[in-house]
């Protein structure tokens, strides 16, 4: 699996012996059940979860105890257990195995001492956080619509979500991404039905 992150790694710059020996050397591959929590805030140590096969999320829970996904993060996305490499201070969320999943591991001070050494390495921390931006970008244009059924019909019609999303999550996994509950789910297929 470390095999995976090396080849996606070197979609975005060319790389020699020296990245898949760091690779070799901090990179952890893991396999997890679904449901398993790799990370809560309070945890020690902080990692980057790069996400090789199913699907991880970025997930809190409000004060009524639903589930509040943050991110979505399939295959390709990563997330970080801290705010960003150069801090100390923890996400609020914790990192959920929505499916049963592969993932691979690196700690975060080595890629942050990494990246300050490596332009290969500072390529991939931009990749990982230029595509978390993406998907907040693409998240905040949705959350501006304050209509749940007219939200959950524009993420269904919007394209990035259509195609990275949409065929490997569920309705609820939408509801709890979307703050919105199942029944407002139901509603807007319904009402896209009728307009059909």
């Amino acid at each position: 699996m470390k095999r995976y992150l090396f080849d996606y790694w070197s979609r975005y710059c060319p790389l020699d012996d020296s990245h898949r020996e760091w690779s070799h050397t901090y990179a952890t591959a893991m396999s997890v059940e679904r449901g398993t929590r790799l990370f809560e805030p309070g945890d020690k140590g902080d990692y980057v979860y790069f996400v090789c096969a199913g699907l991880l999320a970025a997930a809190w829970w409000d004060v009524d105890g639903n589930r509040r996904i943050d991110r979505l993060l399939p295959p390709t996305h990563s997330v970080l257990t801290k705010n960003n490499l150069y801090t100390h201070c923890q996400v609020y969320y914790e990192v959920i195995a929505l499916r049963k999943s592969t993932v691979i591991r690196i700690p975060a001070d080595a890629l942050r001492t990494y990246k300050e050494s490596s332009r290969e390495a500072d390529t991939l921390v931009d990749v990982m956080e230029q595509k978390k931006l993406k998907q907040y970008r693409a998240k905040n244009r949705l959350m501006l619509i304050k209509n749940g059924e007219e939200r959950y019909i524009a993420f269904t019609q919007d394209e990035y979500y259509k195609r990275t999303f949409l065929p490997v999550t569920s309705q609820q996994e939408h509801a709890d991404y979307l703050n919105i509950t199942r029944m407002t789910i139901n509603r807007a297929i319904h009402r896209v039905l009728r307009q059909r």
